[in-house]
């Protein structure tokens, strides 16, 4: 099979060879792949200078097994306004906190278009976010449709039977693949039904601030769980160990 220029981003890349790379990119027709980027490795590749994160690129390749082989690569000048250096700091952790949720919760090979869509838009959004103040409201949007994509959506307005109403004063768990079920007594990792539902609306305002955090907290539970507790990286760089309450934590 030959594919040539399909719209793709760079998530990660990791060692093949002294030089090179198997890049896991997220394409728009394909969904996510691995391509062994051969030579990309090199001081002088051109393949090494395209396969950064965050830059709309056109890639092409060769082969029908797990991990084809990379033919060219290009940035899509079409979408120049999207290149790397625009997203920096806080954002930039956002970005690969996006990649980290695609790596973790989309197979390969599973085509997601409007997925792709999505994070296109958020990649471009989140510098805007970050300037207006609405950086958390961008990532719990992404996450949602991240999981929606990847068929772990949750009703944030029922409980696990899928007919009860979730009712702001009673306490709920997180169960993955099960849902919110009610509970009783202390647990841990319990929290209102206030909360939840605050996660339905996505958007805050300046007096739900200890919402929003809480909120927060209870997305990334849902996540650790969805993703069966695997490791993401990029929430280290928000939460030193030093300082757990980094006002934008993702």
């Amino acid at each position: 099979m030959r594919i040539f220029n399909q719209p793709a981003y760079a998530l990660l890349n990791r060692p093949y060879s002294e030089t090179s790379f198997i890049s896991e990119l997220f394409t728009r027709d394909f969904g996510r792949i691995g391509l062994i980027a051969k030579g990309a490795r090199r001081i002088k590749s051109k393949h090494k200078a395209a396969l950064q994160p965050f830059q709309p690129l056109l890639v092409s390749w060769v082969g029908k097994g797990e991990v084809p082989t990379m033919t060219g690569i290009e940035i899509d000048q079409s979408e120049f306004n999207v290149l790397r250096h625009e997203l920096s700091g806080e954002t930039l952790v956002c970005g690969f906190y996006c990649n980290e949720l695609i790596t973790g919760l989309i197979h390969r090979h599973d085509p997601h278009p409007r997925l792709y869509d999505e994070y296109h838009a958020t990649i471009l959004d989140l510098n805007r976010a970050h300037s207006t103040g609405r950086l958390t409201e961008t990532l719990r949007a992404f996450e949602q449709v991240v999981m929606k994509e990847s068929g772990y959506e949750i009703d944030f307005l029922v409980e696990s039977d899928g007919k009860t109403l979730i009712e702001d004063e009673k306490m709920y768990e997180f169960i993955a693949n099960v849902g919110f079920v009610p509970v009783r007594g202390h647990v841990r990792s319990a929290v209102s039904g206030h909360v939840i539902k605050a996660l339905h609306r996505v958007q805050e305002t300046e007096s739900e601030i200890e919402l929003s955090k809480q909120s927060k907290w209870l997305m990334r539970d849902i996540l650790s769980k969805t993703m069966q507790n695997r490791k993401i990286v990029s929430r280290e760089l928000f939460y030193p160990r030093t300082s757990e309450n980094s006002q934008h934590d993702s």
